[in-house]
This record gives structure tokens, C-alpha cells and sequence, in this order.
């Protein structure tokens, strides 16, 4: 056959036609047993040529091979050009800007174009996509229940012109989709998974507007972030630990956080003099390292947390919010501070809590395990305590990643605690904490501006007036006797409001002073405070005529809560007195502490018995009775029948 095959070849690039033919069918006439036999069959029966079969077939055998070359050939044509004739930009997957690029396509090309080709997803692989398209914003989603469809761009080339530019970016993927689908492209047979790299090329050798293009990206989240505060924090993915989970919180202004407004205004200032770009220069060139460290202490519930998303909105700063205990070691702790943009707040909640260890390795004994179960939240002196969970994280690692030699510098630690006094020494030290701000209780004053805040209307603008003058004789040849009238009746109506908005203000001031009145000063926290309004949002007077009885309620349950808890304190204080005890008699328990419990013991088994014992006296002694009249009764029948 493969004579055949490259006769037929000759044959065909020959062009000779019918002698091709003829030559062909007296070739396999010699050599094909049978093939005259057939060939006159199927000429006589069924008026076909054989040979022009056989010749069609071998052509139709070498199309999909030829086609197969063109399409290398215009693969590598293509991929020529694009080599010589275009720049490039590749972004690796987890980088953040691979995010906005996604971002920026899905709100200018995808929407605006009408892609056919997309890929689908209700997993949000980048929560800040759905915070950042105001062009395919939805009004249902305030109401929405399940999650919203996502839409990306798929695998393969996504093309637009931006700035007069005709750009290209390539969504590569990253697994191997198997043999069956050889030759079908990638966006028809798997969508993309959400790590998978980029490529942007433009036509032209120029790549500086590839850079502008990235710029506009990026700018473009910046700008949807505005109403946003970006909170980050850890991920651990395949034994790896990174910044990669993305939470947007809507800015919260610093009215919203009752402090004293001095000590407010006072931390505004300060770090607003620390992010000034004089500073820098002025702590670089005096070998000062550029850091800055806050503590919050207070109550639980006093708007530490709050606090920190407040300044991060106030100035504009990503908030990074790092959970010790999910850190495995040292190690990780410092590449997650390594990979820190140069600006960002960094907030450690709960700090005391975190039971970081002084020493290096961890004390693997089951039974100071044990007895450090047993002694409540009370930690050792060098505020060495046992790690929790799998942490590994050592104090040294902490300091070392807060102002060691290997430190990022220009960020700003911010460190909330509910018992600073139980916190290392080493760790709120000058250089490390720089200002400490304690949060207490709501005092009155703070307390009618929570009040104000909660019921206060927002102002409105009245254009009644405005439209009414407008809408009456405004043109040429109008009754300028009737324009004359409706602006008079106009002004008296804004007058008239004025006057009823002043009423109500005046109203509303009473009853917010009313309500301060009553609130203690430096009893209840805001979050106390602030559940209480929630639960008569919609009646301010209901607010205060309850307040009383809520006070009353709080206050006992408050005392009830205090009571527990010096009770806990005392059992936990006997538990460790007397394990101090034993552990001064070598472990041994107190002999005259068991033997009164013996004997305590041994008497509660004697007058148990004893009272058994007189319980079943009587009884017997009734049963010897009967017994013996019984007797009695049998000897006289005896004898009176002898």
C-alpha cells in the first residue's frame, strides 16, 4: 500500500489526468490480485471508475495532515509576530494586580463588548470584584440570599483597544486537561480555577504603555476601594501561609467611635505627623527606625477593633489582621511581616490572650499541661505562658518581626488588649509601644452622642421653592404679578419649615440631654449601651422611658457575673494553695487532712449501721414473740390431747 500511496502522490502532483488514471488502474491491475474482476464490476454495475475511488481516498487522506501544517505554520507565524511585533507583561497568580487586571476587564471589556466566551462562578475567588464594578452593579443584591454569579474572563485571549492601544491579555492555564481533548481549545473544556497566570501584550515594540494600562488597573480598584476599608488576612494553603484572603468593611467614620474626643484627636495627630513624608526623612537621617506601635486596652466591648478600622478609613491605610495562633512558628510569622507593604496598619487582637511562650521549644510534659489547665487565665510572671493550639510562635519571634535588625519598616502596629497589666514587660516597652490609649466605659456625654447618632434624622433640602418659581410665568410675557406671588408664598413655606426643622431639632436635643442624664457615668460599655438603642431603634422615647429598668436589669446581672467570678478566683486560689502544698510535702497529700476524712468516713459507716441495727431490733424481737406464743399454743394441744 504504501507503493500505492506514493504512486498516487506522483500521480496527482503530475497533473497528467486521464493517462494518470489508465496508468494507475494497469499498475494495480499487476500487482492487486482480483482488481480487474472488481474493477469491471463496479463499472458494469454500479457505473463507477474504481480507480477515481482510490484516487479520492488517498487525496482525502492527506487533507487533515495538511491542515494540520498550515495550522503549525500559522501558530508559528503568529507567535513570530507576536515575539517581534508586540510587548508584554507577565503577572504571576497569587500577585495582587492579577486580581485588578480580572477587575478592570469584567467592569470595561466584558460588560461593555458583549463577550460570548465567559467563565462562570458562585465560589468568590476575589471578594473585592463584587465591591468594585459599579458599571454591572445590581440592585438585588442588597436582598439576595444566595451567593451572586461571578463572571470572568476564560481561558484563551480576551482583546480590546484602550487608549487608542490594541491590547491582548492571555488567562494561561495551569493543569494538564488530558489527551482526549487534544485540538479542542481550553475555554470549551474546564473554566479557570482562579490561579492561573496572566500575559497583557499590546501591538507595538513600545511597552511603557503596557505599564499605563497596569496603572490604570490598578487605580481603578483604588478608586472603587474609596467607600471601602481592606482588610486582609492569612491564608493557609499547601503547608503555606501568605496575605491572600481579601474582607472589604465599609468605612466607618471616628464619630462612630465614643471616645474622649482630647485623646481622639490627639491619636489623629499623631499619626498623621508619623505618615507625613518630613518624618521619614527626618527619622532616616537621624538613624531612628520608622515605626510606629499603639496599645488599646479597656473593658471587653469599649470599641477597640472599632478604633482600628476607623483609622484605617481615616487615612486611606490597608489593615492587615494578624491571628497568632493560627501561626505555626517564627518562620512564618517573619515572611508574613517580610511580605507588608511599606504603608499598611497591622492589628494584633487580643494580645494577652494569645499565650505567646518566652522559651524556644515547648514544654511537652502532660502533667504541667495539666496543672496549667487548672489555674484559669493566670499566667506566669514573665508572661511566659503555654502557646495555644498548635502555635509555635515564641515572644523573641514576635519582638524580633516588630523591631528587629530584619524589620519592615513604615508600617504602624496597632495592639488591642482586655489586661494590659498581664502583658510582657519586653513587649509594651518604649520603641515597640509608643503611645498607650485606654478605652473605659461610656461616660454621659459620650452617651447623647451615641443617642444623637442612632436617632438623629439626616438633614434634608427642601427645592419646593425653587420648582414652584420655576414652574409659574418664569418666561417671556409672563404675569409678573403672579411670578410676585408664588416666590412670596414660596418663602413663607422655607420659612415655615425652617421653622418646624428648628422645632424639631430643639425636640430632639431635650430628649437627648434626658437621656444622658439617666446613663452612669463609667458603668456600661458602647457595646452595651449601643445593643440596648438597637433593640428600640425606631422609638426614641421608648429608649428613654425603659432606660431604668434596663439599667436595673444590666446592673444585676452585672453584680451576679462579678460574684461568679470571685468565686471562680477563690476555687482556683485553693486548687493552686493546695497543689503548693503538696508540692512542698514532695507530692505527698496531707495524712491529717485523709485521716479525718477517714474517720470522718469510718464514723458516717458506724452510725449508719447503728441505726440499721436499731431499725431491725424491734422487728425481731416482735417476730420472738410470735414465734414463742406460737410454741406455747402447740404445747398445750399437746398435753390436752394426752
Amino acid at each position: 500500500m504504501s507503493d500505492i500511496s506514493g504512486l498516487t502522490k506522483a500521480s496527482f502532483l503530475s497533473g497528467a489526468g486521464g493517462a494518470t488514471a489508465k496508468g494507475l488502474h494497469d499498475f494495480l491491475d499487476r500487482t492487486a490480485p482480483g482488481y480487474g474482476a472488481l474493477s469491471r464490476f463496479f463499472s458494469t454495475w454500479l457505473r463507477l471508475d474504481l480507480t477515481t475511488i482510490v484516487l479520492l481516498i488517498s487525496f482525502g487522506g492527506e487533507i487533515p495532515r495538511a491542515l494540520t501544517g498550515l495550522q503549525n505554520l500559522g501558530a508559528q507565524i503568529y507567535w513570530w509576530i507576536t515575539r517581534f511585533f508586540t510587548a508584554s507583561i507577565s503577572i504571576g497568580s497569587k500577585d495582587k494586580l492579577n486580581r485588578e487586571v480580572l477587575n478592570w476587564l469584567g467592569a470595561h471589556v466584558l460588560t461593555k463588548k458583549g463577550t460570548r466566551i465567559l467563565t462562570a462562578r458562585t465560589e468568590v475567588i476575589q471578594n473585592e470584584a463584587w465591591y468594585f464594578r459599579k458599571p454591572v452593579q445590581r440592585d438585588d443584591l442588597r436582598h439576595e440570599k444566595r451567593v451572586p454569579v461571578q463572571y470572568l474572563p476564560t481561558f484563551g485571549t480576551t482583546w480590546f483597544v484602550h487608549k487608542g492601544g490594541f491590547f491582548m491579555v492571555r488567562r494561561v492555564p495551569t493543569r494538564n486537561l488530558g489527551s482526549a481533548y487534544v485540538g479542542i481549545p481550553d475555554e470549551y473544556v474546564a473554566a479557570p480555577e482562579g490561579n492561573e497566570p496572566l500575559v497583557v501584550l499590546r501591538l507595538g515594540r513600545a511597552i511603557q504603555p503596557v505599564k499605563a494600562f497596569l496603572d490604570d488597573c490598578r487605580l481603578f480598584a483604588d478608586k472603587q476601594r474609596e467607600a471601602f476599608i481592606t482588610v486582609r488576612a492569612t491564608k493557609n494553603e499547601h503547608h503555606q501561609i501568605s496575605w491572600d484572603t481579601t474582607i472589604l468593611r465599609p468605612i466607618r467614620t471616628l464619630d462612630t467611635v465614643h471616645l474622649d474626643d482630647g485623646t481622639k484627636e490627639e491619636l489623629v495627630a499623631d499619626i498623621e505627623t508619623y505618615l507625613h513624608h518630613k518624618t521619614r526623612r527626618f527619622y532616616t537621617e537621624r538613624g531612628i527606625p520608622y515605626r510606629r506601635g499603639y496599645l488599646f486596652h479597656g473593658p471587653p466591648g469599649t470599641g477597640k477593633t472599632s478604633l482600628s478600622l476607623a483609622l484605617a478609613g481615616r487615612f486611606n491605610l490597608e489593615l492587615y489582621l494578624l491571628h497568632i495562633p493560627s501561626i505555626r512558628d517564627d518562620s512564618d510569622l517573619e515572611n508574613l511581616f517580610t511580605a507588608l507593604p511599606p504603608k499598611c496598619i497591622v492589628l494584633l487582637e487580643d494580645i494577652d490572650a494569645i499565650g505567646i511562650q518566652r522559651r524556644k521549644k515547648v514544654d511537652s510534659d502532660d502533667s504541667a499541661s495539666d496543672d496549667s489547665s487548672g489555674s484559669g487565665s493566670d499566667e506566669d510572671k514573665d508572661g511566659g505562658g503555654r502557646p495555644v493550639g498548635r502555635c509555635r510562635c515564641t515572644l523573641s519571634g514576635l519582638l524580633n518581626v516588630l523591631d528587629g535588625v530584619a524589620s519592615q519598616e513604615g508600617r504602624i502596629v496597632l495592639m488591642t488588649s482586655n489586661l494590659a497589666h498581664k502583658l510582657d514587660k519586653a513587649l509594651v516597652r518604649p520603641g515597640r509601644i509608643d503611645k498607650m490609649v485606654y478605652m473605659g466605659r461610656i461616660s454621659s456625654h459620650s452617651a447623647r452622642g451615641m443617642f444623637e447618632r442612632m436617632y438623629r434624622p439626616p438633614p434634608q433640602t427642601s427645592t419646593e421653592g425653587g420648582a414652584a418659581a420655576l414652574s409659574s410665568g418664569g418666561g417671556p410675557g409672563g404675569d409678573d404679578a403672579e411670578l410676585a406671588k408664588n416666590r412670596s408664598r414660596s418663602r413663607s413655606r422655607n420659612r415655615d419649615q425652617n421653622r418646624d426643622r428648628d422645632q424639631e431639632e430643639e425636640g430632639f436635643d431635650a430628649l437627648s440631654a434626658r437621656f444622658s442624664r439617666q446613663v452612669p457615668d463609667d458603668v456600661f460599655t458602647p457595646a452595651q449601651l449601643q445593643g440596648y438603642l438597637l433593640r428600640h431603634r425606631n422609638s426614641p422615647n421608648a429608649a428613654i422611658d425603659r432606660l431604668q429598668a434596663w439599667i436595673a436589669e444590666e446592673k444585676a446581672a452585672m453584680e451576679e457575673a462579678q460574684r461568679r467570678r470571685r468565686a471562680s478566683a477563690e476555687r482556683r486560689s485553693r486548687r493552686k494553695k493546695r497543689k503548693a502544698q503538696r508540692k512542698a510535702k514532695g507530692g505527698r497529700r496531707d495524712p491529717s487532712s485523709s485521716s479525718a476524712k477517714r474517720e470522718g468516713t469510718r464514723e458516717e459507716r458506724v452510725n449508719g449501721a447503728g441505726a440499721e441495727t436499731a431499725r431491725k431490733v424491734p422487728e425481731e424481737t416482735a417476730k420472738d414473740k410470735d414465734v414463742a406464743e406460737k410454741h406455747k399454743s402447740a404445747q398445750a394441744d399437746v398435753a390436752k390431747t394426752g
